[in-house]
């Protein structure tokens, strides 16, 4: 009774085997299709980082450019101004040409016009205390 329980066990067996269809080429084509799939996702990732990538850089070279560009205008308005003051002083417009100076206070400039501001101001001071010694002089009558 033993054999004929263990022959019929075995049979059943190889039946379920034989009805579910376990091959080799079955299993070897889901992993084909998953390893397809994977690599799709990869390459969909690469090509989505690069383009990311990509824009990123263009954005940051176009604010590069922006600030390059800001400077120069920044510069030349600054230069401009300077040179106005310099004129002021020589029409002996004293006030006038700090006052224009005055306007560059949140300008950032660079190091030689911060030399030359410095250095006009400093004239201008200088220009005005002569100016006025010579106006008490001249009132004192010296």
């Amino acid at each position: 009774m033993n054999t004929k329980t263990l022959r019929a066990g075995i049979a059943s067996c190889l039946l379920i085997a034989a009805i579910s269809g376990c091959d080799k080429n079955s299993s070897n084509s889901v992993a084909d299709d998953a390893k397809k799939m994977t690599e799709g996702a990869a390459d969909s990732v690469k090509t989505a980082t690069d383009k990311a990538v990509t824009d990123v850089k263009q954005a940051g070279d176009k604010a590069v450019e922006a600030v390059k560009e800001q400077a120069k205008t920044a510069g030349g308005e600054a230069t401009g101004i300077i040179a106005k003051a310099q004129s002021l002083v020589s029409e002996k417009k004293y006030q006038e040409a700090l006052t224009t100076l005055g306007s560059l206070k949140d300008t950032k400039l660079t190091d030689s016009q911060q030399k030359i501001v410095d250095e006009l101001k400093a004239q201008i001071q200088k220009l005005m205390s002569s100016d006025a010694g010579k106006s008490v002089g001249g009132l004192l009558g010296k």
